[in-house]
């Protein structure tokens, strides 16, 4: 497990050291054995280069009280990336949404026969967070209704210190393989402890050049809405992440030390 837990250090820094922790430590994904065959994926789709990857990867950081400072930090892909939050908190759960057209590495015409199946507006993607955060709440699960990002905050304003306000975005429609696309998000742990609200973000795949700052800047503005729709008042405390599989393209090891570079200056 690859851990870089400490508090003094920045947002940006943080990233910086993942950069640097997968150039270093990265292993390609791979199986050596005449025995299985394996391919290598992105987004389910079959890709040529293996992914260059850090497993386990697990860091904490003491979260912007702000969206302005969380900015500075993070460097999201702007505007995009708050347009997108907007959308996930919409308390609608769209499909296919309208901002996945502003996203910086979205290749309209190839992605949208990839994942939507077409170019029509009724083309939809096998998930959309807005789905999981706003799911239907007549559906039923094996005993109870589904429930829903409103559901957490009154579980939270009923007992701020429940260990219980787990939101999951993996449901489990998901276990079964059908060669879609699933989520690279698992779920969010809220935790509020001595009057500050502290988030678990469990990702089981992120993509460090094109979604890692996004992932962090979009989970962090998830902890300051949250904490804005409760009835009590109470600081931000730390964001703790941990990433099942960090990766790149292995053809873009070259370039991730002028991406932590990059990232150190301010």
């Amino acid at each position: 497990m690859e851990s870089y837990k400490s508090n003094k250090m920045t947002i940006s820094q943080k990233i910086a050291q993942a950069f640097s922790i997968l150039h270093t430590s990265g292993v390609a994904s791979e199986i050596q054995s005449p025995y299985m065959e394996c391919k290598n994926m992105w987004q389910s789709v079959e890709v040529d280069d293996p992914m260059l990857e850090v497993c386990n990867m697990f860091f904490d950081v003491q979260m912007p009280e702000t969206k302005e400072e969380l900015v500075q930090e993070c460097r999201p892909d702007m505007p995009w990336a708050e347009d997108h939050f907007q959308e996930r908190i919409s308390g609608k759960p769209l499909n296919p949404g309208q901002q996945y057209k502003n996203w910086p590495y979205y290749a309209h015409n190839e992605d949208n026969r990839r994942f939507r199946g077409g170019e029509d507006e009724d083309k939809l993607f096998s998930h959309t967070y807005m789905e999981r955060y706003w799911p239907p709440t007549d559906l039923k699960g094996i005993r109870y209704n589904y429930g829903d990002l409103k559901n957490l905050i009154e579980r939270l304003n009923k007992n701020p210190l429940s260990r219980q306000a787990y939101f999951a975005v993996w449901h489990p429609e998901d276990q079964v393989e059908r060669g879609e696309r699933v989520p690279c998000s698992l779920g969010y742990h809220f935790l509020i402890r001595q009057m500050k609200l502290n988030i678990t973000y469990h990702i089981r795949s992120c993509d460090i050049r094109r979604h890692f700052h996004n992932d962090i800047y979009l989970t962090i503005r998830l902890a300051q809405w949250i904490r804005d729709s409760l009835k009590y008042y109470f600081e931000l405390g730390n964001l703790y992440m941990w990433i099942g599989s960090l990766h790149c393209f292995s053809t873009e090891k070259s370039m991730l030390l002028k991406d932590a570079d990059k990232w150190n200056k301010k």
